[in-house]
């Protein structure tokens, strides 16, 4: 049986390739956009895709509107920015992102299995920071 998270874990991580693909059409056309009106509009066109699509893909949702109904204590937002934290993907301004849901979410009143889900994830994290500053 599939863990009942699996679909917002597989939307996460497909948002997140999506949001990478997008910034990779910048990064593609930006070379090239001094070298004529078409290749300009090819990267202006790229740069609006990936700002037109950032927000509703960075976050099921939309991100500030999660950050809103975090402050609301909303239970649903609650779960999902918890499997956005166990999930960690990584796209532009990610890292950021995930710090500041995990400030937020802690903030939030939970159950049982969504503290636990929580002390993992932080666990995880102490674990990460211990290993990246060579303690």
């Amino acid at each position: 049986m599939a863990h009942p998270r699996a679909p917002m874990e597989r939307l996460i991580r497909a948002n997140a390739d999506e949001i990478n693909r997008l910034q990779q059409a910048i990064h593609e056309s930006a070379s090239a956009r001094w070298r004529g009106p078409q290749e300009r509009e090819r990267h202006a066109a790229a740069c609006a895709e990936f700002h037109q699509h950032y927000e509703r893909l960075a976050f099921p949702g939309g991100y500030a509107n999660a950050l809103k109904r975090l402050a609301e204590h909303d239970p649903d937002t609650l779960d999902v920015a918890l499997t956005f934290l166990e999930v960690r993907p990584y796209f532009f301004r990610s890292g950021y992102m995930w710090k500041t849901l995990l400030k937020r979410v802690q903030r939030v009143p939970m159950g049982i299995k969504q503290r636990a889900r929580l002390q993992k994830i932080l666990d995880a994290y102490a674990a990460y920071r211990a290993t990246r500053d060579g303690r």
